[in-house]
């Protein structure tokens, strides 16, 4: 299972309309083949914060979501409602295999410093 976390930071004035795009969004996602969970969340403390959270079957159907029409369409709109840009996190589960064929003890170490 691959999770995405999303963190949109909404104009107040466009906000309505942000939403109502959202909405169309979780109807359309929760269609689509290999949607386990798509919802969006307003903040508590930033109540022009919005927060996506989506869950997919594995990296094949998250990449199958962003190629559909209704991606793009929403895709096309979300600019106007900005005031910066999403701010996007994913996870994956121990089950799911490797979204790339390197691996992590392959991946070159930071460096450290001590203070």
């Amino acid at each position: 299972m691959i999770v995405v976390q999303s963190v949109f930071n909404l104009a107040s004035d466009s906000k309505r309309d942000a939403i109502k795009l959202m909405r169309n969004m979780v109807r359309l996602c929760r269609l689509e083949h290999g949607c386990i969970s798509y919802e969006y969340f307003e903040g508590v403390s930033n109540e022009n914060q919005v927060v996506l959270i989506q869950e997919w079957e594995d990296a094949e159907c998250l990449q199958e979501h962003y190629q559909t029409a209704h991606m793009e369409h929403f895709l096309s709109k979300l600019g106007d409602f900005l005031v910066s840009p999403v701010e996007s996190r994913s996870y994956v589960s121990p089950n799911e295999a490797s979204v790339t064929s390197v691996s992590a003890e392959d991946l070159p170490k930071p460096e450290q410093t001590i203070h």
